[in-house]
C-alpha cells in the first residue's frame, strides 16, 4: 500500500516519493515551510519533523539559541 503525503495527504507512488523526516512527500510537497522553495535530500534542513531551506532553519536555530 502506498502511503499518504505529509503535506497534502494524497497518495505518493513511488516515483514521486521523498522519504524525510520519518515521512513521505511527492517531491513537489517537499518545501520549505516558510518560503516554499522546493527542496531535495541535499538541501533541506530538517527542525521539529518540518523541512526548512538553509536559510530559515538558521533564522529558527538563532531564535531556539536566544529564548534559552
Amino acid at each position: 500500500m502506498n502511503p499518504p503525503c505529509a503535506r497534502c495527504g494524497k497518495i505518493v507512488y513511488p516515483t514521486e516519493k521523498v522519504s524525510c523526516l520519518d515521512k513521505n512527500w511527492h517531491k513537489g510537497c517537499f518545501h520549505c515551510e516558510v518560503c516554499k522553495m522546493t527542496l531535495n535530500m541535499k538541501n533541506y534542513k530538517g527542525y521539529d519533523k518540518k523541512p526548512y531551506c538553509n536559510a530559515h532553519s538558521l533564522a529558527l536555530c538563532s531564535v531556539d539559541d536566544g529564548s534559552k
